[in-house]
C-alpha cells in the first residue's frame, strides 16, 4: 500500500478537516493506512519533513505529497472519482 493519511488524533470523522479527507477516501473505496499524529504541532517532525510545515491532514499517495484538506479532496476527485464515472454526454451501456 502506498497511500498514507496523516491526521490528528480526533476519534471521529465528523469534527475536523482530517475526517473529511478520511470520509472521501472511504467513499472512493481507496485503500490507505491512517497514521494519527499528536495534537501538538511541535511533536510532528514527520509532517514537517514531508511538507515543511506541521499541519494535518497530509496525504502521501505514492510519490505525491498533498497537504490541506481541500487540496487533498480535490486531488482525490481529480485522480480517482472521475475514473469511475462515465464521460459527460455518454450513453449508458445496454
Amino acid at each position: 500500500m502506498t497511500r498514507v493519511l496523516y491526521r490528528c488524533p480526533t476519534p471521529t470523522n465528523v469534527l475536523c478537516p482530517c475526517g473529511a479527507v478520511e470520509r472521501r477516501l472511504r467513499k472512493l473505496n481507496l485503500e490507505h493506512a491512517t497514521r494519527r499524529v499528536p495534537y501538538g504541532r511541535s511533536s510532528r517532525p514527520e509532517i514537517e519533513e514531508l511538507t515543511r510545515q506541521r499541519r494535518v491532514p497530509v496525504l502521501v499517495d505514492g510519490e505525491e505529497v498533498i497537504h490541506d484538506s481541500k487540496r487533498i479532496r480535490e486531488y482525490l476527485e481529480w485522480n480517482y472519482a472521475k475514473r469511475e464515472s462515465p464521460p459527460a454526454g455518454a450513453e449508458p451501456n445496454r
